[in-house]
């Protein structure tokens, strides 16, 4: 398993989602290619390449803005058609552009049908963690604890969330 695979199955636990997923930015820049899924549809997604500005993860690559969508079929921004191709088309999404440290975005992290109320904070943290991890010279690092922490079981991962939870709180 990979460290963005780690860190991509962390997330979609730690969310109580149907599915968590990891797109970066082709050399180019023109294309995301999905790298680490986890849920409903990972399979299938893992590999999928879309075009820059397309769907939900598109929108939050193109603007730098995270997104939170309730109910994907009343938003003209929803790709039904790529997300038809994973099997798995889900109501709510939540995705989160991965800003390198140079203010440009170096990918996206989504998460499908999380149960609760949305934690965008939360899906926001960890992206920017994933973003330092994969731009700078301890690539990885943060995906190894996550990795670390899953590896721990269950309730780890829930401790790792209540302290996640309340950096957010008192700081987001």
């Amino acid at each position: 398993m990979t460290d963005l695979q780690h860190v991509v199955a962390t997330v979609r636990e730690a969310c109580a989602a149907a599915a968590c997923s990891c797109a970066l930015l082709d050399p180019a820049g023109e294309r995301l290619v999905f790298v680490a899924a986890d849920g409903a549809g990972a399979t299938a997604v893992v590999g999928l390449e879309l075009p820059v500005g397309r769907g939900l993860a598109g929108w939050a690559v193109l603007t730098g803005q995270s997104i939170a969508v309730a109910d994907v079929s009343a938003d003209r921004r929803f790709d039904r058609a790529a997300a038809e191709s994973t099997a798995y088309v889900p109501t709510t999404v939540l995705a989160s552009p991965l800003l390198r440290p140079d203010g440009g975005v170096a990918g996206v992290l989504e998460v499908l049908d999380p149960e609760g109320p949305p934690r965008l904070a939360l899906v926001d943290l960890v992206a920017g963690l994933v973003a330092g991890a994969t731009t700078s010279p301890v690539t990885g690092a943060l995906a190894r604890a996550a990795a670390a922490v899953s590896a721990a079981g269950p309730a780890a991962s829930r401790l790792a969330v209540r302290l996640l939870d309340a950096v957010v709180e008192d700081h987001g």
